[in-house]
This record gives C-alpha cells, sequence and structure tokens, in this order.
C-alpha cells in the first residue's frame, strides 16, 4: 500500500478527471458515431499517457526538486529515480500502443511532446508552450482515436485548449495563486467544447470533471 500511494503521488493522479473530459470533447468534436469501447479506450490511453509524463517529470526534476520541494517521493528516498523512468516510459509506450491502429500519428506528436517538456522545461522558455501542446494533442488523439480527424471543430477546440494551457502554465511557474483550482478548470472549458459541439449532456461531464478534480486534490496533490 505504500508503493501505491507513492505511485498515486507522482502520478498527480487527482487531475485524471481533467484528461477524461478532454477526450470526451475531443470525440465529440470529431463529429462521428460515438461507440463506448473506442472512447474507453482513448480514456485509458490518454490517462497512461498523462501518468506517464507525471512519473517523467518527477523523474527528470529529481536534482531541482532535492533543493526546491525535498519532500518529493525522489529526493526524499521513497522510489529509486531508475524505477519512475522505467514506469514513465513503460506507461507512455502502452498508452500509445492502445490507440496505434486509429491514432498513431497523433499519438506519437503526444508522446514525443510529453517527453519535450519533462526533459527541458527548466531551461525552456517555451515550456508553456510545449505544456499546452501536450493538451491539445489529447483532443485531436482523442479524435482520430473515435474514428475522426483532424477537422475544424477538433482544431478549435484543440487551440482554446493550448491558450489555456499558455496562461495556466505561465501563471503556475510564476508561483500564482489558485493553480490546483485553475487545472481543475480544464474541465469546465472541455464541457463548453462538448456544448459547442452539440453534445449538451456529455457537457455536464465538464461540470463533473472539476467537482470531481477539486475533491480528488483534497488527498492527492495535484501539482
Amino acid at each position: 500500500m505504500k508503493r501505491v500511494a507513492i505511485y498515486l503521488r507522482l502520478g498527480r493522479v487527482s487531475n485524471l478527471p481533467t484528461v477524461l473530459t478532454n477526450v470526451l470533447a475531443g470525440a465529440v468534436l470529431a463529429g462521428v458515431p460515438l461507440h463506448a469501447r473506442r472512447v474507453a479506450v482513448a480514456m485509458l490511453a490518454m490517462s497512461l499517457a498523462y501518468t506517464a509524463g507525471m512519473f517523467l517529470n518527477d523523474a527528470f526534476d529529481r536534482r531541482a526538486d532535492a533543493r526546491d520541494r525535498p519532500d518529493r517521493p525522489i529526493p526524499a528516498g521513497l522510489i529509486a529515480p531508475l524505477e519512475v523512468f522505467v514506469v514513465g516510459y513503460g506507461l507512455l509506450g502502452l498508452g500509445v500502443g492502445l490507440v496505434a491502429a486509429t491514432a498513431l500519428w497523433p499519438a506519437l506528436a503526444l508522446a514525443g511532446a510529453i517527453v519535450a517538456y519533462d526533459a527541458w522545461h527548466k531551461t525552456n522558455p517555451l515550456s508553456p508552450a510545449v505544456m499546452a501542446l501536450c493538451r491539445a494533442l489529447v483532443y485531436v488523439t482523442a479524435a482520430y482515436a473515435v474514428g475522426g480527424s483532424l477537422r475544424g471543430a477538433v482544431a478549435v477546440g484543440a487551440l482554446a485548449m493550448f491558450a489555456y494551457l499558455v496562461a495556466l502554465t505561465w501563471w503556475a511557474k510564476r508561483g500564482g495563486p489558485h493553480v490546483a483550482k485553475l487545472i481543475a478548470g480544464i474541465s469546465l472549458l472541455d464541457g463548453l467544447a462538448m456544448l459547442c459541439g452539440g453534445a449538451p449532456l456529455l457537457a455536464l461531464t465538464g461540470i463533473v470533471g472539476y467537482v470531481a478534480t477539486l475533491r480528488l486534490q483534497r488527498r492527492v496533490q495535484g501539482t
């Protein structure tokens, strides 16, 4: 159970509801009939990719965290960096593999963006844009995974999410307040995208995702 708790903390799993609503929004904007199995597979794949990114973030940041955030699992000596790297890359590969048949290129682009952000965000002035690209690519990957393509609605939704994440990441890097709530707000933007995409009932999941994220953040730190 102790190892599970460490993994949950490394993966920032409290923010996973925002990933699930990202997938739903991308799927709705794809404009194709939605099949539960395809949507579920896309949700699982993107959840694995997100969790992988969080693991790799801590693995790459271990030296900076030792100085600035010594309570994080790696600098605290709770888990070895090699294990975190192995799990992170393993989850990322599994996530790509799950949607490879229908969304290989966007999934690979997402994986590349995740690794690029984690490896260089401390020294890259464009890191907010790279982080935002990751979330935008979740929209695109989800659209392809459910049988759609990069149609105009998907592109607009992805660009809106990109803009929101650029602002959020910039704010977080400058120590702005309420970052966790702004992360939860991703689901509200997803809900708006689903509403604009003609799925008012599914749009309600944006509110559910927002509330769920805030509640989960009380148990597992979201940043």
